[in-house]
């Protein structure tokens, strides 16, 4: 809770103040929830592990259990939800996990991929998956089946691919449905399952992908739950402007090039910057005195790694902002 507390001070202080209207709280991962279930074919049986460093998912070509060549994990995590800060709504939300090891084999040609490959019909639309879920306070064998359609603990299968590549990174999910859905549901904790839609190809090969989680890692590897809040009370003062700027970015997420568009009632000079999910300054795209109208610019963030980024214009006593996502 300690830790927790100094997370949720340092991303309230640094973002009210630089932006009055907007509040990050970040969370991470809880280790003692986050975890695995592998289940052996040849043993019919499944472990748990709460392992400290990692969690896999896929076919996992050896079983705890038994030396079983196809046997298959399922990766859960589990994040304490944040307090509402009083006068504020969710704006969004997003999960972000740090990939750190993949790989498959393709049965076709008989050589080793950075990325699982499901030799089976129609699997290269296979996709690795969050589901959210509601597993409580242990992660245990029972939970196996907590994802699938139907299962009464499934909430909704399938909320987004978590990743499709095998370059080793971070990785974002937008997870804002599911966690206005728990705090509805006056549940304390968001949690899901990360699995393959598919248990095996029965190849005997490795098709698998890795996250880093757990008390043991740095907190840059950690998973973290990244919850942007709004204040209610600016939004509808916002609405009463006769006048006002308007912003927006597309394509979002995007990769690596995005375009900023926003439009301006009366000339005036505007700074137009990029910060951080730190609420760090990355960039000034615009400081100058422009004519009312629309206007555009292009954000090169070749240089930038994956993540959340804000972008600010400032015109006059007016001040807007926008969010948008890297996916590298």
């Amino acid at each position: 809770m300690k830790l927790k507390f100094i997370i949720i001070t340092f991303f309230i202080l640094h973002f009210t103040f630089l932006f009055s209207d907007t509040i990050i709280d970040s969370v991470y991962s809880d280790p003692l929830l986050d975890g695995e279930i592998n289940f052996s074919q040849n043993a019919q049986a499944y472990q748990v592990n709460n392992w400290m460093y990692d969690m896999f998912f896929g076919d996992h070509c050896g079983s705890y259990i038994d030396p079983d060549p196809n046997s298959y994990v399922r990766s859960y995590i589990s994040f304490y939800l944040p307090d509402i800060p009083e006068g504020y709504h969710i704006d969004s939300v997003y999960v972000r996990l740090y990939q750190y090891d993949s790989g498959g084999y393709d049965a076709s040609t008989g050589t080793y991929t950075d990325f699982p490959v499901w030799n089976v019909a129609g699997g290269d639309t296979i996709k690795c998956i969050m589901s959210h879920i509601n597993y409580g306070n242990e992660l245990d064998i029972v939970d196996w089946e907590k994802g699938d359609v139907g299962n009464p603990y499934t909430y909704q299968n399938n909320i987004g691919t978590i990743t499709e590549s095998g370059i080793n990174g971070y990785r974002y999910l937008d997870v804002t449905t599911s966690v206005i859905h728990d705090y509805e549901m006056e549940r304390d904790k968001t949690q899901y399952r990360i699995a393959f839609q598919i248990d095996t190809d029965w190849d005997s090969e490795p098709d698998l992908v890795a996250f880093l989680t757990g008390s043991t890692q740095p907190d840059w590897a950690k998973p973290q739950l990244f919850c942007i809040f709004k204040d209610e009370v600016n939004i509808e003062e916002n609405v009463s402007y006769s006048v006002k700027i308007s912003l927006s970015n597309l394509p979002n997420p995007f990769n690596p090039k995005t375009t900023i568009s926003y439009q301006i009632p009366y000339p005036e000079v505007i700074k137009l910057q990029i910060y951080n999910i730190k609420g760090q300054l990355i960039e000034t795209l615009v400081n100058e005195y422009q004519e009312s109208g629309k206007h555009s610019i292009i954000w090169n963030a070749e240089n930038q790694s994956s993540g959340i980024y804000f972008y600010r214009i400032k015109s006059g006593t007016q001040t807007k902002i926008g969010k948008c996502l890297l996916v590298k």
